[in-house]
């Protein structure tokens, strides 16, 4: 899985809010991308919350949890849809109100974030842009959460399983993290959430930047 944030540079001197998960949840759809043995089923934030959904590889959920919080909310969903292909998935988005860690404040509704992902052999691709539309540059705090159980369709939709196979402590790069499993068939997997952008903190279940978005140029 790659993962790719736009606009635009990171601040390593100062700290991000915490995550604000009680924020109450539009009612939303459910989406479906697919291509040869890999699917994924998210919401229409483009959110994987780990209950029925995921990304499925060969019928194991190899990515359980994924999902995008700006100054510690979830964003505002504006709409989400498929391209005609049904390649192609977009959620566009928008800013609640944030306080900066620099202590400004940026007020809802003038950051856009576009939010596209599509499969292609057995990897998901999403790229995040965000599009400034105040009159003064944004410093906005982003938060991608993730995780993968390994469990397979049986498992998510409901079945207990008295064994499980083993699963590995999730290995941390610089801008990427593997989780590896060992399942009872004695088969190996893994997966791997990469990102295009170096995180200002990476940790086994989330990545954090900082990421400065200049005003949009009419």
């Amino acid at each position: 899985m790659t993962t790719e944030v736009e606009e635009r540079k990171l601040d390593p001197a100062v700290a991000l809010p915490a995550l604000d998960e009680s924020a109450p949840r539009e009612p939303h759809r459910q989406f479906a991308l697919k291509h040869e043995d890999c699917f994924i089923v998210a919401d229409s934030y483009g959110d994987i919350r780990g209950t029925g959904d995921g990304l499925f590889r060969d019928d194991t959920r190899v990515l359980s949890r994924f999902r995008l919080f700006i100054g510690g909310r979830m964003p505002s969903l504006l709409g989400a849809s498929l391209s005609q292909d049904n390649i192609l998935f977009t959620a566009n988005l928008t800013n609640l109100a944030t306080i900066g860690p620099n202590g400004s404040e940026t007020l809802p509704g003038v950051v856009h974030i576009d939010r596209t992902r599509f499969i292609w052999r057995d990897r998901m691709f999403e790229r995040v842009i965000f599009t400034n539309y105040s009159a003064r540059e944004v410093l906005l705090p982003v938060r991608f959460d993730f995780d993968a159980d390994f469990r397979d369709m049986f498992e998510v939709r409901g079945t207990t399983r008295s064994r499980r196979g083993r699963a590995h402590d999730a290995v941390v790069g610089e801008s990427r993290v593997t989780f590896r499993y060992e399942g009872l068939d004695n088969v190996a997997r893994q997966s791997v959430i990469a990102f295009s952008m170096t995180p200002q903190k990476i940790h086994p279940n989330h990545a954090e930047f900082l990421i400065l978005v200049g005003r949009r140029d009419n």
